[in-house]
């Protein structure tokens, strides 16, 4: 606890349980056996240690991704002006990063589970994805019969390092000035 301009802050510190300790020490020890296993190729370990690390962090409850926000603001400014859906375009915006799971930028939830969130259709998720997709904000992979949706990690990741690094330098530009077509 401290005073900062005579305002008291506290800082919030979430109790841990014994089973919460036990569990974050097993990590440990499969992240230093991860780390030690010479006979794994080098990006399967990486990527295990970052998941290891991800579930570390994740203990606290709270779910972080990290959003650039002046290109953010850019997308929700676009999104405002130029959707057919201005409202529902922006809270589906919102709603892709909720399904981002803590390795990845590809969203977890189908379009019918986007529209019951966001409150509209299935056909109006598709067309404001295709607004998002037509300025970069978001970009379709195959993945086998079905077609993925990922939010380009120049907006927002949970990723970090070198794997954040990586995956926006793969990702599509962003067109956010003028949309492509």
């Amino acid at each position: 606890m401290g005073t900062v301009g005579g305002v008291v802050h506290m800082t919030v510190v979430r109790l841990r349980t014994s089973r919460d300790e036990h569990a974050q020490a097993g990590i440990a020890r499969v992240r230093a056996a991860v780390a030690e296993a010479e006979a794994l190729p080098a990006k399967l370990a990486e990527r295990l240690t970052t998941l290891l690390d991800r579930e570390t962090a994740a203990c606290g409850g709270w779910s972080f991704v990290m959003v650039e926000p002046d290109l953010n603001a850019e997308v929700i400014g676009y999104l405002s002006r130029h959707s057919r859906r201005p409202l529902k375009a922006v809270q589906l915006w919102a709603q892709l990063f909720r399904h981002l799971p803590p390795d990845a930028n590809v969203c977890l939830a189908s379009r019918a589970e986007l529209a019951e969130a966001v409150g509209c259709t299935r056909a109006h998720v598709a067309e404001i994805l295709g607004e998002l997709e037509a300025i970069g904000a978001v970009y379709r992979r195959r993945d086998g019969r079905s077609i993925r949706i990922y939010v380009n990690p120049a907006l927002g990741t949970h990723l970090g390092g070198a794997a954040r690094d990586q995956a926006q330098a793969e990702a599509p530009k962003l067109r956010l000035v003028e949309p492509a077509g």
